[in-house]
């Protein structure tokens, strides 16, 4: 190769990398997320808008603040000003079919994460909701022995929570001895309304002995209901999500026996992954993305300070030494 062909090709690629360089600068996201307060929503939209600033991309975010209108006309109002991509944060797809539908009419991708599946969507990053909600029901089942009162909370408006209701069902109907009791939470206020709730039925009801809650907000909040009213020998709570608080509890050993906890974080990163894959034409097989959740007990639980390791983690409580 001559020193002519040699300066030529390194300047093509130094062009290139040049060009990508202000392709990156030039892309705008539209970050929307219905609830971004929420712990999980928080750390999965937090590390979606720092994958995404990583890549030098320039990302606005907007909290819904519980207000589902004025999110989607958030998202419009993205697509509107020429923004490239919008990634949604478990804010309901169901919810969202306009800004769907407008996105596909601007060829403008649409990821979301524990969001729903809907026509239209690029991808949506979560797990396998339906199994999740059987398997903590199944932990909760066996160890109340198939019988007694148990208290559902949660807030069927998310798809990834109504799946998970859906695998709660499944598992308890087949138990005719357990007494349920279903609790429709307010969103937002979902943690004040758990902590009330609970409260309520134990004071109407002597029989409870456990509860399950489709996600973490108001299974901390039902716990420390337990223990305020001194029963945390009686009832404990089994739910989905593995924020810090829950994980906590569960390793003092307060009435939280167990969390199906999420790689909140992967989600966020991967929603910036299948964006930027997207955006250069390339889209996954399927809409549907799911992430290996970890089941986290006494027995699992990792130590102080210590994150989850969902590379060697387990979802199965027989798989650990102690259950």
């Amino acid at each position: 190769m001559n020193a002519k062909y040699r300066f030529g090709l390194g300047a093509l690629v130094g062009a290139t990398l040049l060009a990508s360089a202000a392709f990156a600068a030039d892309i705008q996201v539209g970050v929307v997320s219905v609830n971004y307060n929420s712990p999980s929503v928080q750390v999965q939209t937090d590390a979606a808008i720092k994958a995404a600033e990583a890549r030098g991309w320039k990302v606005e975010l907007f909290d819904g603040q519980g207000d589902q209108v004025a999110t989607n006309n958030a998202a419009i109002a993205f697509i509107d000003r020429g923004f490239n991509a919008i990634i949604n944060t478990a804010s309901a797809n169901p919810q969202m079919t306009a800004v769907i539908a407008y996105a596909n009419e601007k060829k403008v991708p649409f990821v979301s994460t524990f969001s729903g599946l809907v026509p239209g969507i690029t991808a949506d990053i979560g797990s396998n909701n339906t199994v999740d909600g059987a398997i903590a029901a199944t932990e909760l089942v066996g160890r109340i022995q198939g019988r007694g009162h148990v208290v559902k909370m949660n807030w069927v408006v998310l798809p990834a929570l109504k799946e998970r209701d859906e695998g709660f069902k499944a598992v308890i109907s087949q138990y005719p001895d357990i007494k349920l009791t279903e609790i429709e939470l307010k969103v937002p206020g979902q943690v004040d309304d758990a902590f009330n709730q609970m409260t309520n039925l134990m004071l109407a009801n002597d029989d409870i002995v456990a509860v399950w809650t489709g996600w973490d907000e108001p299974g901390t909040a039902a716990a420390r209901a337990i223990e305020t009213a001194g029963k945390s020998d009686k009832i404990f709570v089994v739910s989905n999500d593995g924020t810090k608080e829950a994980v906590d509890l569960v390793r003092k050993g307060a009435p939280y026996e167990l969390t199906v906890a999420y790689d909140v974080e992967r989600m966020g990163t991967t929603a910036v992954d299948v964006t930027a894959a997207a955006l250069d034409g390339k889209f996954p097989t399927t809409k549907i993305l799911t992430l290996k959740p970890c089941l986290i007990t006494k027995a699992t639980v990792p130590a102080e300070g210590q994150k989850i390791d969902f590379k060697t983690c387990t979802l199965f409580s027989g798989e650990s030494t102690t259950n």
